[in-house]
């Protein structure tokens, strides 16, 4: 199963990941794993992870030496192509969670 996010397409593990590398549809950005409560999205690069939590409201964060931090950084909003808008970043992380959690 793919999912979109932000424009950009990601994968349940690294070998969907590696058959999407010669797709005529285009490579994935990167892998997901859903939890109870959040999304952890992973970049190809595999340094970076955004973190999309349904608590309290949606919070994209950006993990960090195993910790969350509650916003993302300049990297991630690049690599992840988050939108400018904080409410198109709400309501595409929101029809995300719903779909999936």
């Amino acid at each position: 199963m793919t999912i979109q996010l932000f424009g950009q397409t990601y994968v349940k593990n690294d070998k969907e990941l590696t058959d999407t590398l010669f797709n005529p549809k285009g490579t994935a950005n990167g892998t997901y794993k859903v939890y109870k409560n959040r999304v952890e999205l992973t970049h190809t690069s595999g340094e970076v992870m955004a973190v999309v939590k349904a608590i309290d409201g949606i919070v994209l964060s950006t993990k960090s030496n195993g910790r969350y931090m509650f916003s993302t950084t300049e990297t991630t909003n690049k690599l992840f192509s988050l939108p400018k808008s904080y409410m198109a970043q709400d309501d595409q992380a929101r029809e995300l969670l719903n779909s999936l959690l």
